[in-house]
């Protein structure tokens, strides 16, 4: 198996090597490899170390003394798996420098083998993307979420680490074990020694097998398989059947042209201002070239994303632009809509901006709530003794993988997506609603949807907190929490609250009803205070990004210069009841909001963008 395996994928550029483990030992575990497997590894110019054949215990220990030697990283692979290469560029090929082993999810086909008859089951921590558990023969890890391929990763900082764990699970009682598979019994070792962290990288879409156990990929060659995989899975329901479809396929065009991630995305965005531009020429051709151009816009936005995951060539600066561009389009639109209405004499402003609060109160509280979540869940890494059998796991918990829902659940999970509102569903939403050529039609669809998505989030979310019954401890707050925070003078939540994350949102909602105050009955003056709300929503969408994908956010001294939602709140107080025309008003402080805003972004961007690592592969649409 090699990288030139037809029908190929993009240009060379595209399929080319980083070199990441270019120097680095392999270590064959478990027997003498087969000349496929030693075929696969070649393109990675790793140098082969597993000499010293003999029982299990011989070879962690010969394979301690190569983690102890060598500088470069370490890879340790299992004699039986057969695995392309184009497979392993994720874990042997990122553009990091770590340790990361591996993994599949549960066959998907009917009739597949059992897979735990080969491949060692493993559970991730989805907060924290790391290999946590490992079953063997004799361990048991509870609640297991995918397997284990067979390939470890080590990065050169923690050979030294590694090769103490080896050294030490070649004297154990685990070593005896009969039918103890080598590569099973290091990469557990590793994981329950607890201070080197092992990455999951999940292979997604690609065939792999142990022994005489095979887990089929999608249909086609390697490449065709990687293609696949760089299309995420999990995006909702329009976007799956849809969507995807449509921008793999141009995204096989933009990998054959040399297409780069930032510049589609640039293309993504002027394609959705076009699409707004003609909406706000209010004539029904344009309004219908206007829906189209949207979808073009959406289909076009994942192709970034997807050329970025292909050539593991991404970026925070990338995920941030995404990300933000998307919001760029949808503010934009609904602007444009509210133009055409007020000039048809039908003043929507009013509406518009309340479309825009629940928008950002929405999507502010989805990131709160997952970090708040993802702070919650976090545990410092415990070791645990390598020849005990269990993990610490519930004395009941499953020890198999779940397969991917079928039938019924399905179908749940497919509704529950949908009531969600992701971004192809409000894409699809505002070009229907374009489609009937009718301004109030489509803010009073996107509102009432996006207000059905924020309902069904709140009920579940504020019902599980209120019960007691979301694990929340005072104890482990979220520190994103206070940067996303928008007060000057008033306190920032700490996060020790059940109730925070709901905080940022509520900002939101309170700026934007005092902006519908201050414009009162004037339909100039609401413009304004819809193009003051889009600043501060861009703001917090800007903050909300650079806190994912950087985990920094902005700096206090904006906080301060825009004087905080407190401030803004008694600014608007004063427009409103002190001044006969706000409109002026207004908008001078949403020229000036936007200005510090982008000006104080554009600096943090800057600084951050030299050295800065790469930023995690999802961070694209």
């Amino acid at each position: 198996m090699r990288l030139d395996e037809r029908p190929l994928v993009g240009d060379a550029r595209a399929r080319s090597l980083h070199g990441t483990s270019a120097g680095g030992d392999l270590v064959v575990l478990g027997g003498t490899p087969d000349a496929d497997l030693l075929e696969s590894l070649e393109p990675f110019a790793l140098t082969r170390r597993d000499e010293v054949p003999g029982p299990l215990a011989d070879q962690l220990a010969a394979a301690a003394d190569v983690a102890a030697q060598g500088s470069g990283p370490l890879v340790l692979v299992a004699a039986d798996l057969r695995v392309g290469p184009v497979a392993l560029l994720d874990v042997l090929d990122a553009p990091r420098d770590t340790t990361a082993a591996a993994v599949v999810a549960a066959p998907a086909v009917v009739g597949t083998p059992a897979a735990e008859s080969r491949f060692a089951p493993v559970r991730v921590d989805d907060t924290a993307r790391r290999v946590v558990s490992v079953g063997t023969v004799r361990h048991v890890a509870s609640a297991p979420t995918a397997y284990a391929v067979g390939v470890l990763r080590v990065a050169a900082a923690d050979r030294a680490r590694v090769a103490q764990v080896l050294r030490a699970a070649a004297t154990s009682e685990s070593s005896r074990e009969p039918g103890m598979p080598a590569f099973d019994l290091a990469l557990l070792a590793v994981v329950r020694d607890a201070a080197v962290p092992v990455a999951a990288v999940p292979l997604a879409h690609v065939t792999v097998a142990r022994g005489d156990v095979e887990l089929p990929g999608a249909p086609g060659s390697p490449w065709q398989q990687r293609l696949r995989a760089a299309s995420r899975g999990n995006d909702g329901v329009f976007s799956t059947h849809a969507i995807r479809p449509l921008s793999r396929r141009l995204t096989a065009y933009g990998l054959r042209h040399g297409w780069t991630p930032n510049v589609v995305t640039l293309v993504s965005l002027l394609l959705g201002l076009a699409a707004c531009g003609l909406a706000a020429v209010d004539a029904r051709w344009s309004w219908v070239l206007a829906a189209v151009l949207l979808q073009a816009s959406l289909v076009v936005d994942c192709v970034d994303g997807e050329i970025a995951r292909f050539t593991r060539r991404y970026s925070a600066l990338g995920g941030w632009l995404d990300a933000v561009s998307d919001r760029v389009k949808e503010f934009t639109l609904v602007a444009a809509v509210a133009w055409v209405a007020a000039r048809r004499g039908d003043d929507l402003w009013w509406l518009a901006l309340v479309v825009l609060a629940v928008l950002a109160v929405r999507h502010v509280e989805d990131f709160a709530y997952a970090m708040r979540g993802r702070a919650q869940r976090a545990r410092p890494l415990v070791a645990r003794a390598l020849d005990v059998p269990g993990d610490g796991g519930p004395q009941h918990a499953r020890t198999d993988v779940p397969p991917p829902p079928r039938g019924r659940a399905r179908l749940v999970r497919d509704v529950k997506q949908v009531l969600h509102l992701p971004i192809a569903e409000r894409y699809l939403v505002m070009s229907v609603g374009l489609l009937t050529f009718s301004p109030a039609v489509l803010l009073w669809a996107l509102g009432v949807a996006s207000v059905g998505a924020l309902a069904w989030t709140e009920v579940g979310r504020l019902g599980r907190a209120l019960a007691g019954r979301d694990g929340f401890s005072p104890e482990r707050p979220d520190a994103t929490l206070a940067r996303l925070a928008d007060l000057a003078v008033l306190p920032r939540p700490t996060g020790r609250g059940r109730l925070a994350w709901q905080l940022p949102g509520l900002l939101v909602a309170v700026e934007a009803a005092a902006l519908l105050l201050a414009a009162g009955d004037d339909p100039v003056a609401r413009a304004a205070a819809y193009a003051w709300l889009a600043a501060v929503c861009w703001h917090l969408y800007d903050a909300v990004y650079r806190l994912r994908e950087t985990g920094r956010g902005p700096s206090r001294a904006l906080v301060r210069a825009t004087l905080g939602v407190e401030g803004r709140v008694v600014v608007l107080a004063l427009v409103g009841g002190f001044t006969d025309h706000p409109a002026w008003a207004l908008l001078v402080g949403a020229v000036l909001l936007l200005t510090a805003y982008a000006v104080e972004s554009a600096h943090a961007w800057r600084s951050d963008a030299a050295g800065r690592p790469p930023t995690r592969q999802d961070g694209r649409s």
